[in-house]
């Protein structure tokens, strides 16, 4: 009776694992758009670049934070990883819809908006101005440098 039992249930377990062996995984919507978002990361050549000259701190690009209902974009951090610490360089989003990356302007003190996007071309016109390294705001695709009270104080 026994042997019966044992036996009954090793052919159960078995054609249990040999049916899991044989289902393909279908990809969730989620995983299919945070792979498209990494992947809109990693093709940058800034990524590129930083990957290539970090190499020896250990560089990752992950996925901070998925869209929610309060804010619609996926948060790509590039940074490097060693001593168990993720110290970020560079703060990406990607809209979920369009795969459009838009780079965290940590420097524009305008408004009581935490954070203020821009475009990738902006970042990519700007970034290596030192103007856009102190506090500014962006107008009507200029760049304003503002004081400590947020007024502009210089305006090319």
């Amino acid at each position: 009776m026994h042997l019966k039992v044992i036996i009954s249930v090793f052919f159960f377990t078995s054609s249990i694992a040999v049916s899991a062996q044989n289902k393909r995984v279908i990809p969730q919507k989620k995983e299919i758009g945070e792979t498209k978002a990494l992947a809109q990361i990693n093709s940058l050549y800034e990524v590129k670049d930083f990957i290539k000259h970090a190499k020896t701190s250990m560089p990752v690009v992950v996925i901070d934070r998925d869209p929610d209902s309060t804010w619609n974009y996926y948060r790509v951090d590039v940074g490097i990883s060693n001593f168990d610490m993720m110290r970020t360089s560079y703060h990406f989003f990607v809209a979920p819809k369009t795969f459009r990356v838009y780079i965290w302007d940590e420097m524009d003190n305008s408004g009581n908006v935490p954070i203020h996007l821009i475009s990738l071309q902006q970042w990519r016109r700007w970034r290596h101005n030192s103007r856009f390294n102190s506090f500014h705001t962006i107008k009507n695709n200029r760049l304003i440098v503002l004081d400590k009270d947020g007024r502009g104080i210089y305006k090319p």
